[in-house]
């Protein structure tokens, strides 16, 4: 269901709830800025509500799709990101954010509701104020919350991790090779959202623009760009800490498979002079030694369970049954 929420940023750089419901044409020359969210509408929706904008063909196109598009346009009066979320690594389609920047004014456009932005909406409704009283102060908030909620994920990944690793330890044949796979595609994923927030960390160096300048608060997004670095030495790590509990699980499934390769070649070794001793006299001659012994075959199965004994007690006082 259609749902938009427009705010007003105050001279004490916190969010002010606005009582709009549609979107004007004048925001573009007055000095008012504001953030506006836009979840659940359809295409044709959001084309009414983004029309008094007058946006650039490209960019309402890519605000339209309803698949990822274009990860960045630039454009002279606008500015469009499509960032995605930590969210649906489980998912086919991968939800994200698309954040359009106009000169005084942020639209945020999502298909579901977002946890992020709903956290962002009451952090700076409360005591947490921008940096800035502008657009591009919010901008950067958006993109350092979204972001520190990747790596927050990776964390957890982490944690979970370590808690198997000690399991693995403790009894390594409890060790359950889903849960690692699962732990995989989490990581993955989130690696890959990691990636998109470092490009748009370092393609936004670049523009200068009447929707954005980043002359104008480099300082800041040039500590984003550090930030995302710092980030992606901590994802990197929790994919490590997977990687190893995946190798972890790999060695135990091999030691598995070598100890009962194991036992099954003693029991070949043990039973090979057996089988050599039925094949030489199941051999049609009539004149084999021992053949006119009355005993013989009390005398032949006496000395294959000795020889079988004499073999496994070698095999056990060497240590191969350990």
């Amino acid at each position: 269901m259609l749902n938009v929420r427009i705010f007003g940023i105050s001279d004490k750089s916190t969010l002010i709830p606005l009582p709009e419901t549609a979107l004007s044409a004048s925001w573009q020359q007055d000095q008012e800025n504001r953030w506006i969210d836009i979840e659940a509408a359809s295409p044709e929706e959001l084309k009414q509500l983004l029309a008094p904008l007058s946006l650039h063909p490209d960019i309402l196109a890519a605000c339209l799709d309803p698949q990822r598009s274009k990860r960045f346009i630039s454009q002279r009066d606008a500015l469009y990101l499509e960032i995605p979320t930590h969210l649906g690594w489980d998912q086919k389609e991968k939800p994200y954010l698309s954040i359009l920047c106009l000169k005084t004014t942020i639209i945020t456009i999502h298909r579901d509701q977002l946890h992020t932005v709903e956290d962002i909406i009451n952090d700076l409704d409360g005591d947490v104020p921008l940096y800035a009283h502008n657009s591009s102060a919010l901008l950067y908030y958006l993109l350092i919350q979204i972001g520190k909620c990747n790596v927050d994920a990776a964390l957890e990944v982490r944690e979970e991790a370590e808690v198997l690793d000690q399991a693995c330890f403790d009894n390594p044949e409890d060790l359950d090779p889903k849960k690692i796979s699962t732990l995989r595609r989490r990581v993955s994923h989130f690696a890959a959202v990691h990636d998109d927030h470092t490009y748009c960390a370092g393609v936004l160096q670049t523009v200068e623009s009447e929707a954005f300048s980043v002359s104008q608060q480099a300082n800041y997004f040039h500590e984003m760009l550090q930030l995302s670095e710092l980030s992606s030495r901590i994802i990197a790590g929790a994919e490590s800490r997977v990687s190893s509990l995946q190798r972890d699980y790999e060695a135990v499934v091999q030691n598995r498979v070598d100890s009962r390769l194991q036992f099954l070649t003693i029991i070949s070794a043990v039973f090979l002079p057996l089988t050599l001793i039925s094949g030489i006299y199941g051999m049609n001659f009539n004149d084999l030694p021992g053949m006119g012994v009355g005993s013989g075959y009390l005398v032949v199965l006496t000395f294959m369970l000795a020889t079988v004994g004499i073999t496994g007690t070698y095999f056990y006082w060497r240590g191969w049954f350990e």
